[in-house]
């Protein structure tokens, strides 16, 4: 079976657990302008754009505050986050996979629908910054999965084909988003909420669906690729 040509990653939930993180920080950024989310809000959040999650909370409308200015507020609140003893977790396996795709000679890129600047404060966390050919945040790429945008934008940067990309995703609108690019998707449960409880994802849509990432080794990238 051959290998993808590349494997394109999420990391809010993906890589790093840090959905909560997220939905928080934006939470905070607009209590400061009296708006709280709701909890359905909150969920949104969860693996989603930015330009979509701005929309989708009518966050001009309730605040008169633009899309920039609430991402660098939701930046100051993490910052804050962390100063207060907040840790970001690494989800298992997830720079051995990195580390191992590149020890194979794929190229990796971070797809996420956060913004450069949260991405550049996740990456010293997981230590894999070398390990990339680039990442995408939000501001690279004109509409959120699970429009496709994102992942092609990628591809095309790379050079390679959509289908011969291997897509690792956690939610449903980033598994969706890289169905709808023609990709092979594999999902991780590592940092997807039980079923029943505040946030779960459903991602039964991804071609294979795996505890976590320590489960992935190189002869599941290359069975990926097998389209039956």
């Amino acid at each position: 079976m051959p290998l993808p040509d590349a494997l394109l990653l999420d990391l809010d939930g993906t890589l790093v657990d840090s959905e909560p993180i997220h939905a928080e920080s934006i939470a905070r950024a607009l209590a400061s302008s009296g708006v709280e989310l709701t909890l359905d809000e909150r969920a949104y959040v969860w693996g989603h754009a930015w330009q979509d999650i701005y929309r989708e909370l009518h966050v001009e409308r309730r605040t008169g505050i633009g899309l920039r200015e609430l991402q660098e507020l939701a930046v100051l609140e993490k910052t804050k986050m962390f100063m207060e003893g907040v840790r970001l977790p690494i989800l298992p396996g997830a720079t051995e996979l990195v580390r191992l795709a590149t020890a194979m000679g794929l190229p990796v890129a971070i797809v996420s629908g956060s913004c450069r600047a949260e991405i550049e404060q996740m990456l010293p966390h997981l230590g894999i910054a070398d390990e990339l050919a680039f990442f995408l945040g939000a501001e690279d790429y004109p509409r959120g999965k699970p429009a496709p945008d994102s992942y092609l934008t990628a591809a095309a940067r790379l050079l390679v084909k959509p289908a011969s990309c291997v897509v690792i995703e956690d939610s449903e609108a980033g598994i969706a988003a890289g169905l709808t690019a023609g990709m092979r998707v594999l999902a991780s449960r590592a940092g997807n909420p039980p079923h029943g409880t505040h946030g779960h994802q459903d991602q039964g849509r991804a071609h294979r669906v795996v505890d976590d990432l320590a489960c992935v080794a190189e002869r599941d990238l290359r069975a990926l690729m097998d389209p039956d």
